[in-house]
């Protein structure tokens, strides 16, 4: 009984907050970065263009630098990330997705589309980071799903496949490679290395 009037008075404190205007900071729902974005074939075929335009010039002079635009990876994103998401044994849990690529960080968003349960805009950042061997490897920052934060499992999830699918397209390089640099800024990724083997 005495939680129940704790409840009925938590509840009542809450609406006389809202009723009074009260500043409560509620979170809203993530939003895209790039809310005019019309994903395109040519910036998925872009995205991937950049990849293998690097691979042909390290397997000449042993250097790489590739740069692509949030435009284009979230344009890979949308059309193509969910078929290779497959190829690897899971759903593509995302529709609407883009990445945003601003002050060393990848956003990447969308709406998870799970059976039962309805569409909820989701947000997570990530940082991408060359580890002790050279490789690429990415941490993750933040997640929300709708107001509240995004379940470890689908953080995870993320994660792994941002990794996988970066590294699978740097993984054309013929040889071993050592990445030296990594930025993101003003929209753009650049990726720099070098073949070491």
């Amino acid at each position: 009984m005495k939680r129940l009037q704790l409840a009925v008075c938590g509840l009542c404190l809450i609406g006389a907050m809202l009723a009074c205007n009260l500043d409560v900071n509620v979170p809203s729902n993530p939003k895209p970065p790039i809310p005019s974005l019309v994903p395109s074939n040519g910036d998925a075929d872009a995205f991937e263009q950049g990849f293998a335009n690097a691979v042909g010039v390290a397997s000449t002079s042993g250097q790489f630098n590739i740069a692509i635009t949030q435009q284009q990876f979230s344009s890979w994103l949308a059309l193509r990330a969910p078929s290779y998401a497959q190829q690897y044994g899971y759903d593509w849990p995302l529709k609407e997705v883009q990445a945003g690529l601003n002050d060393g960080k990848i956003t990447l968003y969308g709406i998870v589309t799970q059976q039962g349960a309805p569409d909820t805009p989701a947000q997570i950042v990530f940082t991408p980071l060359i580890d002790a061997n050279g490789e690429l490897d990415v941490s993750i920052d933040s997640g929300q799903l709708g107001i509240v934060g995004v379940p470890q499992s689908l953080l995870n999830k993320l994660k792994d496949t941002l990794k996988n699918m970066l590294a699978g397209q740097l993984g054309q390089i013929k040889g071993k490679y050592k990445l030296t640099s990594l930025g993101i800024a003003n929209g753009t990724l650049n990726v720099v290395g070098q073949i070491v083997g």
